[in-house]
């Protein structure tokens, strides 16, 4: 089976200035603002959200609910005989809009853009009020019901006021303005183009004219239109031509053309209302054995998901970060991106469609469905603005309808099979409704539905409906083994031969600070992404039948729910919050890019910290070249490359080090920094010692600029624990606990640990000495119960209690301490000695009940 596609035109709205043509201007500053639960007002801009700062507060204080605009907007008296409009790019969620204390317009949903005419309710000539009352309260019949990301209230997208003369296109309805094009027919020859669009003809009398003009990239004139308004029937009406030898849009050349539409006055030669818009010509085809084919040619579709929230703005961003952000994307190699999960700014599309970026764009029905007539109603009404709004953008090939709609089911235990069963039952309806209205107002794009790695997709039937199969693998995170991945595939494709696949996400959580010579999973390190996506994007381009695959995801982001080494936000990014890259990005880019490229990995992991001379230190370089050569200041070396990779393992001195690698072409340098823990102790007076206890991973503080040294086991003349164990809240998944750690912001120091562990040791020489050791208690349930009057019997006996004394030298220091009782569960705590030695140090943790445990510890020189 082959499933074909041809192109679009599109149409991208332009603004014009001309006081003849259609006015179009932001009214996005001085908004006087105030949330529902509160009588505090502030003046805010537009872009805007309510949740930039509390949906990252330790608090809970996460606000959903109702937020209301106010604002006086001077009308010209000379807008009396125009038509007045307010459009909105997106607000989140619940959107009503009054003008002088009368409702204009209601819109249901967070991610779709929508008009209202307000010019029956204006005063000309005078000041007017304009009130928005925005809610993103949690309401059982607007999707999305819940998911891994934030749900960002207000109108965080750009506000405009819109001036046609009376005769106008038409703007308000599901598509906002938008004219469709269709091209049935797209080949290296010919393009064949219709356009479809309305006009709101008030001056019946009047032989108004529609003039159109086609350019090419180029600039040049190749077709042009025109007709008297008054045989228009409806208002409705439409323009076919044909383009020879079409100038075709890919990613490697994304040629655009550009339409211009005008109303014209028969009497005066004003332009009463005017469009102008930019569109490519392509066609293309997803077949279940051969992968994806762009104009003919075999393309993999590699590239990453993105959401639109930035560090410290929630999604309340600027045009600017949106083309940064995909130009960061084109940069790195990529050819596709998956708009996850629900339509972004009206800028987003324009900006693929220029830089070359095929598009899955989706709605956002994700994880759970209501099961009922409002709620199908919303989600089916979304994906028709959703289509109609976009549907001339030639970057988009998926429509998706759904994302992992059975995982809540699948993991809810206390669901009954009947509750089980109708929920399946109307998802599988919803999914039906969804494909069918997809199919009714497109019919050459391809539907698309994402889904979690679960069987019932296929057994419920939900998987036959959509064109395309979206599978979100996470093999060596979530599920065991890395390997699994290409077994997972190759199984699925072996059982339904027809379906095209692709894999909609993929990757593990990572943080710039943990550094690792032995990644593990779960262990939030660099080292274990770029181990994690290696195996996937070789596996995935091994097969054929594969359409491609969307990295989860392009940038770390916003997730409330979220309780990882930096709480709140979802770690899965390629580059941070702030966009800052990591490694695996520059991996990404070694593999994809055609220009010549070399990068030495490790910005984040300067410093090295071997037992001795003998250790080796892997230097890690990408590049797109065959081989690498690596100058280690006055020694030079070469490596073969691999997949992207040319390893280094030297024998270094300790100092700094610079480093220069080059493919002969390209050169990438960097500094990195040696030291010996073997004379860690000997040179204890120029240097404290940190330890990350209980993990095989450095930590670097980014404040401090400290890193804090994985763990080792004591030996004679060096330091280290003595007994316990690496302490695991769950053995498949993260190191030691995942929980949200309180007074911190370094988590990871604090969410790893070594349970029942005896000692620490320092083999230091003679003097003053500072102790800071490291503590959280990590269990939910730990006993706070005080053991000052218990038998031993009874300390024995009470559930979760964690009690311990703390000797150093022999000396009690601390006793029965009780984590829990004393400063909290899941709390950050240092305590820290001072001490005097004759010679070497011992921290000795002696039990009362349960057992002891360490996650930190620092000796200084005092």
């Amino acid at each position: 089976m082959k499933i074909s596609n041809y192109l679009f035109i599109v149409l991208i709205f332009i603004t014009a200035t001309t006081s003849a043509q259609r006015l179009v201007k932001t009214v996005n500053a001085g908004w006087e603002f105030q949330l529902e639960n509160s009588e505090n007002t502030q003046v805010v801009n537009i872009p805007h959200t309510w949740n930039a700062q509390d949906a990252f507060e330790d608090d809970k204080s996460y606000f959903r609910g109702k937020g209301i605009y106010k604002r006086q907007i001077f009308i010209p008296e000379n807008w009396k005989d125009q038509a007045v409009f307010l459009k909105f790019e997106g607000a989140n969620q619940h959107t009503k809009v009054f003008v002088n204390n009368a409702v204009v317009g209601e819109h249901t949903g967070g991610y779709t853009g929508f008009i209202f005419e307000l010019s029956k309710n204006l005063k000309f000539g005078e000041e007017n009020v304009v009130r928005i009352e925005v809610d993103n309260s949690h309401n059982l019949d607007i999707p999305p019901l819940e998911a891994d990301f934030n749900f960002y209230g207000g109108i965080y997208r750009d506000i405009e006021m819109i001036v046609t003369g009376k005769t106008h296109f038409k703007l308000e309805g599901e598509a906002a303005g938008t004219m469709q094009v269709h091209t049935p027919k797209v080949s290296e020859e010919m393009a064949e183009v219709s356009l479809y669009g309305e006009i709101i003809n008030t001056s019946a009398n009047k032989n108004s004219r529609l003039k159109i003009e086609v350019s090419g990239p180029d600039g040049t004139i190749i077709k042009d239109f025109s007709k008297n308004l008054k045989r228009l029937q409806d208002g409705k009406f439409s323009y076919e031509f044909e383009i020879e030898d079409p100038e075709l849009w890919s990613p490697e050349n994304p040629n655009l053309y550009n339409l211009q539409a005008n109303i014209i006055d028969p009497d005066s030669g004003e332009i009463l209302d005017s469009y102008s818009t930019n569109f490519g010509c392509r066609w293309f085809e997803a077949d279940p054995k051969k992968g994806f084919f762009l104009n003919g040619q075999p393309i993999k579709l590699i590239g990453a998901n993105r959401h639109q929230d930035f560090e410290n703005m929630g999604n309340a961003v600027p045009n600017a970060i949106h083309r940064k952000d995909y130009q960061m994307i084109k940069d790195m190699g990529a050819n596709f991106i998956r708009t996850a999960h629900y339509p972004q700014d009206p800028d987003v599309y324009r900006i693929c469609d220029e830089l070359g970026l095929l598009v899955w764009t989706e709605v956002p029905v994700i994880n759970d469905v209501t099961d009922s007539e409002a709620y199908h109603e919303n989600a089916v009404n979304m994906q028709r603005e959703q289509i109609l709004q976009l549907y001339n953008h030639p970057s988009i090939v998926f429509w998706g309808i759904m994302n992992e709609i059975f995982i809540r089911l699948v993991f809810t235990s206390e669901m009954s099979e009947a509750d089980k069963n109708a929920k399946i039952k109307t998802s599988v309806a919803l999914a039906k409704k969804l494909e069918a209205e997809t199919k009714k107002l497109d019919t050459t794009r391809l539907s698309v539905m994402a889904l979690h790695e679960n069987d019932l997709y296929n057994t419920s039937g939900i998987a036959d409906i959509p064109d395309v199969i979206g599978w979100n693998l996470y093999f060596g995170w979530y599920t065991q083994g890395l390997e699994n991945l290409g077994k997972f595939l190759d199984t699925q494709h072996e059982k339904y031969p027809n379906r095209p696949l692709l894999i909609s996400e993929y990757g593990p959580g990572s943080d710039s600070r943990i550094q690792t010579n032995d990644p593990k999973p779960w262990d939030f390190s660099e080292a274990y992404q770029l181990k994690s996506h290696v195996s996937y994007l070789n596996q995935v381009m091994e097969r054929d039948y594969m359409l491609g695959m969307a990295a989860w995801n392009f940038a770390d982001f916003g997730s409330s729910g979220r309780q990882d080494s930096r709480p709140f936000i979802n770690q899965k990014g390629l580059v941070n919050f702030n966009r800052e890259p990591k490694d695996v990005y520059y991996y990404y880019k070694a593999r994809l890019t055609p220009e010549d490229f070399v990068y030495i990995a490790g910005k984040n992991y300067e410093k090295q910290y071997p037992q001795d001379e003998s250790d080796v230190i892997v230097i890690t370089v990408f590049s797109n070249s065959e081989e690498v050569k690596l100058k280690v200041d006055n020694a030079e070396f070469t490596s073969e490359v691999e997949n992207g990779i040319a390893l280094f393992e030297l024998s270094l001195p300790e100092g700094k080090h610079q480093l220069i690698a080059t493919d002969g072409t390209a050169s990438h340098s960097r500094e990195i920094k040696v030291k010996f823990r073997k004379n860690l102790v000997a040179e204890i007076d120029q240097n404290a010692i940190l330890v990350n206890v209980g993990t095989h991973v450095n930590f670097f503080d980014e404040i401090t600029g400290e890193t804090w040294i994985s763990d080792q086991e004591y030996k004679e003349g060096s330091f280290g624990y003595v007994g316990g164990s690496v302490y695991q809240k769950n053995s498949s998944k993260f190191q030691g606990t995942a929980s949200d750690i309180q007074g911190t912001e370094n988590d990871p120091l604090f969410q790893t640990m070594r349970e029942g562990i005896e000692a620490y040791k320092f083999d230091v020489e003679k003097g003053k000495y500072r102790v800071s050791l490291l503590f959280a208690e990590p269990e939910y349930n730990a006993s706070q119960e005080n053991i000052y009057n218990l038998s031993e019997a009874e300390k024995k006996d009470i559930p979760g209690l964690r009690n311990f004394d703390i000797k150093i030298n022999g000396k009690t220091l601390s006793g029965d301490l009780n984590l829990a009782r004393d400063y909290g569960r899941l709390q950050a705590v240092e305590i820290s000695y001072q001490i005097k030695t004759d010679a070497g140090i011992e921290i000795e943790f002696e039990e009362n009940s349960g057992k002891a445990l360490l996650s930190g510890i620092k000796l200084e020189k005092l």
